[in-house]
């Protein structure tokens, strides 16, 4: 019976190194996709930094904003409140929740000056967004704007509970003609703290750009760029996921996602 013992530990060890291996898999999957939904939030709603104050005066305007949100304006505070609980049209409006405001504090920004985005209940595709992101314009030209983002800790949860904390250093790029969003880039670094509690960061390089053919889409996704994501361990090295973005024709945009251990996983949009 002495005998017998040790092989039996030996035998228990060697049966349990198999779910270990596939634990990991599973992380690695699920950093990859909690990679691809927290950049799809933060990218989905960036066209509103680049509206300036009188552009939702015009209904023509408003009437075309993705999600045909109700508006309620504040003209006292110059302020903007999208109620995606009140949709003005059917079109894709229950991926939307909640509401998002818009603070801009006067009426023209000036260099240095902020914009807030404030999010109270705000839901996009499961995932809900909490806190609030600032922008400091940065440089202002007739053909566009440059906004620093200066974003502390925007917390998103997802419907399973899972939560991401994230602390944006994005410089983003709007090229504005005939008074309209043309096109968006965003370039830069990002700080967080992922599902399980490991901190990471992320850099985004190239850059990634919404082109002008894509932001009549109902969810602003990249067309180009590349975001690395690198997640801390505790115990172990970090890894290391790449996002890459490519459209195809109709702008139908595809997320290719390389984990480090080699899995490769493509989400659309």
């Amino acid at each position: 019976m002495k005998n017998k013992v040790p092989f039996l530990l030996l035998w228990v060890l060697i049966s349990c190194v198999p779910d270990v291996s596939k634990d990991l898999q599973i992380n690695q999957s699920f950093e990859g996709e909690e990679a691809y939904w927290a950049s799809k939030s933060l990218d989905e709603h960036l066209y509103l930094v680049f509206q300036d104050w009188e552009s939702f005066l015009d209904t023509s305007h408003t009437d075309s904003l993705p999600g045909c949100p109700g508006i309620t304006l504040d003209s006292a505070n110059y302020s903007v409140s999208l109620h995606y609980d009140q949709p003005q049209c059917d079109t894709d409006a229950s991926i939307r929740k909640g509401e998002i405001t818009i603070q801009y504090g006067q009426a023209n920004l000036g260099i240095g000056d902020s914009l807030h985005l404030a999010f109270n209940g705000y839901e996009i595709e499961g995932t809900q967004v909490n806190g609030q992101r600032i922008f400091q314009l940065s440089a202002k030209q007739v053909g566009g704007l440059s906004m620093n983002e200066l974003t502390d800790s925007l917390l998103l949860v997802r419907s399973e509970g899972s939560s991401t904390r994230l602390s944006p250093r994005y410089t983003h790029q709007g090229r504005i003609q005939s008074g309209k969003v043309s096109e968006i880039t965003s370039v830069g670094s990002m700080e967080g703290r992922n599902w399980s509690g490991n901190s990471f960061t992320v850099q985004v390089n190239p850059e990634k750009k919404i082109s002008e053919a894509c932001l009549s889409k109902t969810l602003l996704r990249p067309a180009s760029g590349t975001e690395t994501w690198t997640i801390n361990r505790t115990g172990e090295n970090p890894v290391t996921h790449e996002l890459t973005y490519s459209v195809g024709e109709a702008c139908d945009s595809k997320t290719t996602i390389r984990l480090a251990e080699g899995v490769v996983m493509e989400k659309e949009p």
